[in-house]
C-alpha cells in the first residue's frame, strides 16, 4: 500500500527577518541560499582520510602515533568508551576494516598491545580544507562549518565556529543598540583574516603528523622535512611557543 501524502507532506514557512544566522553546518541550506557566482570556494582534499572508530574500551594508551604505516590515535570517550583513529587512504571504505584488522593495526602502529572491545561505529572522515568567500550576503551571514572546514587534526572547528559567533554577536548589538553598521559591513572579512590564519595551521599540523609517518602518500622527502619540523618542536623554545599559542587560540 502507498504510503499517504500527508506523511510526505513538506509545509513552508516564511520568516521574515532583519539578520539571518547561517550556522546549519558544511551540508545545511544557508550556503546554498546564496548565488553560486557570488560565493567563491577555497579547497585543498588530503590524499588520506581516517578511519574513526567509536568502541567500548578504555583508551589505553591514550594520545596519537606516528608510524610508517600511518598514524593513529586513542582518545578517551569516558570510563568505559574510546575514540579510535586510523590514517586510511582517501579511497578507503569501512567495510575494508573489519574489526580484527583494526585493533591488529592499532597495536602495529603504537607498538604495544591495545585493549580490544565492541566496536559501536566506524566510519570514514575525509581530511580537507575548505573556505567561502564572502561569508555574507544580503543579509545572511555564515557562521562555522557553513563557511569553512578544517582538518581534525588541528582541533580548531569549534574555536573558529565561536569567533565567528562572538563578531557576528558584537555587530548585531552595535547596530541595534549604536545603529553602528559597521561591524555587519566588516564581517566576513574580519572572520576571513582570523579563519586562514587557523587554515594554514591546521594544513601545516595535519601534513607534519601524517607525512612524518607514512611517506607512500608524498614520498621521502616530504616525510624528512616533516621529522626534522617536529623535531624542532622539543628542541626550540621560539617554535615551541608558537605552537602553544596557536594551539590555544591565542594568535
Amino acid at each position: 500500500m502507498p504510503p499517504s501524502s500527508a506523511a510526505h507532506r513538506r509545509h513552508h514557512h516564511q520568516a521574515q527577518c532583519d539578520y539571518i544566522a547561517g550556522c546549519d553546518g558544511y551540508h545545511g541550506i544557508s550556503r546554498t541560499a546564496i548565488p553560486a557566482d557570488a560565493l567563491t570556494r577555497y579547497a585543498h582534499e588530503y590524499p588520506y582520510s581516517w578511519l574513526t572508530i567509536l568502541a567500548e574500551v578504555s583508551a589505553n594508551p591514550s594520545g596519537m602515533a606516528i608510524h610508517d604505516r600511518g598514524l593513529a590515535g586513542m582518545i578517551p570517550r569516558g570510563e568505559n568508551a574510546g575514540r579510535l583513529y586510523l590514517q586510511c587512504p582517501a579511497g578507503d571504505s569501512p567495510e575494508q576494516w573489519p574489526d580484527q584488522r583494526i585493533w591488529s593495526e592499532l597495536a602495529a602502529r603504537f607498538g604495544t598491545d591495545v585493549p580490544s572491545g565492541k566496536i559501536i561505529d566506524k566510519r570514514i572522515a575525509p581530511l580537507r580544507c575548505v573556505v567561502y568567500s564572502p561569508m555574507s550576503h544580503g543579509r545572511l551571514y555564515l557562521l562555522g562549518d557553513a563557511a569553512h572546514i578544517v582538518p581534525p587534526m588541528s582541533a580548531k572547528g569549534i574555536h573558529l565556529a565561536l569567533y565567528d559567533t562572538e563578531v557576528f554577536a558584537r555587530a548585531i548589538i552595535a547596530k541595534i543598540k549604536e545603529g553602528d553598521a559597521s561591524g555587519l559591513g566588516n564581517y566576513s572579512d574580519t572572520c576571513l583574516r582570523h579563519i586562514w590564519n587557523y587554515q594554514a595551521f591546521a594544513a601545516w599540523l595535519t601534513e607534519l603528523m601524517h607525512n612524518a609517518g607514512d611517506a607512500s602518500y608524498e614520498g621521502d622527502f616530504r616525510k624528512e622535512v616533516a621529522r626534522a619540523e617536529l623535531e624542532r618542536q622539543f628542541s626550540s623554545e621560539a617554535a615551541s611557543r608558537l605552537f602553544s599559542e596557536l594551539s590555544a587560540g591565542l594568535l
